[in-house]
């Protein structure tokens, strides 16, 4: 069992683990280097881990690098690691960094031609990886999504799985744009040539992922394949709401710098047009039931934003209904509610922009991962 600190960019790590006839440098053709951040993630790792191994593929190694978690975590890993030496390595930053330098820190230690970046809270299902190697060979990072099926019960986390994997599969596989790290991969070389995560960034909410695929997109090509899926612990009723809310305001600001919307997934055109007219319905019948003249126009103009909500969401509406009919109105209600918070956090994001109170860039110079 190999021990070895390591200085990465002012980081240190200690690597656990056998690395038979690795001298540090060079890649190992064809090889999938599976890289897993981890942080406090006792309860759902080793699912994580075990689907990887599951899969089959090969050649393959996985890398976990633990953020310095207070839990049982780096025993699960460590134990792992044990029962597969030549598969599972065990990563341990010195200092909690974010997931952003964690992965990065995966990436310096992986010895693959390929990494495919994975979240410590999935399960890989059984072809995603052998699906990633053929499609990487025509692309220079290809994005997976989440299954329909969510790891975890409630009618929230269904709601949340639903609509994930019909936004991100209902075209096919597409040009992207972000790389959604939860369940994406990309040719080594590639990946250090853009410079890794952007380990600088204090936007939080995840945004290290828009700005890895902004990044990419310049120069190389990111394709979103519905055939490499994972399995996903979605958040409950109340983490989900403040999470849309803060994440699509920051989105604003985003989108205030880019003055573009992605290809597919839920921040689409489709679907901003969508929330904007629901959060405009709202705003009409509010207004329709006041003191207020011209009450029947307003009550017209909250039907008709009401009806233009509804075909943005028909689609998934139908999804769900085909898929789970019995689920459908509990979608619907769920919809029209998060639809209404993230048209809240769309708003509240653009008075921010419009008042001159942001600070999100997107920089063009790459970070090193070394």
């Amino acid at each position: 069992m190999l021990h070895l600190f390591a200085t990465l960019g002012g980081a240190n790590i200690l690597v656990y683990g056998e690395v038979v006839g690795y001298s540090g440098s060079g890649k190992v053709s064809g090889l999938v280097s599976v890289i897993i951040p981890s942080f406090n993630s006792a309860e759902t790792i080793e699912t994580c881990i075990l689907s990887v191994l599951a899969t089959g593929c090969a050649p393959l190694e996985v890398l976990v690098v633990d953020d310095c978690s207070t839990d049982k975590s780096p025993d699960v890993i460590a134990r792992i690691a044990a029962a597969h030496p030549n598969k599972v390595r065990l990563v341990r930053m010195k200092q909690n960094a974010g997931p952003a330098c964690a992965r990065n820190a995966g990436a310096r230690e992986a010895r693959g031609e390929f990494y495919f970046f994975l979240d410590s809270d999935t399960r890989m299902l059984p072809e995603a990886l052998d699906t990633f190697v053929n499609r990487i060979s025509c692309s220079d990072a290809v994005v997976g999504v989440y299954d329909a099926q969510p790891l975890n019960p409630g009618v929230t986390p269904l709601y949340k799985a639903l609509l994930n994997h019909y936004f991100f599969s209902r075209k096919g596989v597409i040009p992207y744009e972000v790389f959604d790290s939860s369940r994406a991969g990309i040719r080594s070389d590639v990946f250090h040539a853009v410079g890794g995560f952007n380990e600088r960034l204090q936007w939080g909410m995840d945004y290290e992922n828009e700005d890895l695929g902004y990044r990419l997109t310049k120069e190389y090509t990111i394709l979103l394949d519905p055939k490499i899926a994972v399995q996903h612990h979605f958040p409950g009723f109340a983490k989900l709401a403040r999470t849309y809310f803060f994440r699509v305001a920051l989105w604003m600001e985003v989108f205030a710098s880019r003055l573009k919307f992605e290809s597919g997934g839920v921040t689409s055109v489709g679907t901003g047009i969508s929330s904007g007219a629901l959060l405009a319905a709202l705003s009409f019948a509010v207004l329709s039931i006041l003191p207020l003249p011209y009450t029947t126009a307003l009550a017209m103009a909250a039907g008709v934003m009401f009806l233009t909500y509804l075909v943005g969401y028909a689609g998934f509406l139908g999804y769900v209904a085909r898929r789970k009919p019995q689920f459908l109105l509990p979608a619907l209600i769920l919809n029209m509610f998060f639809t209404a918070v993230i048209g809240a956090g769309a708003a509240f994001g653009l008075l921010r922009v419009l008042s001159g109170r942001f600070n999100i860039s997107l920089p063009n110079v790459p970070t090193s991962v070394g």
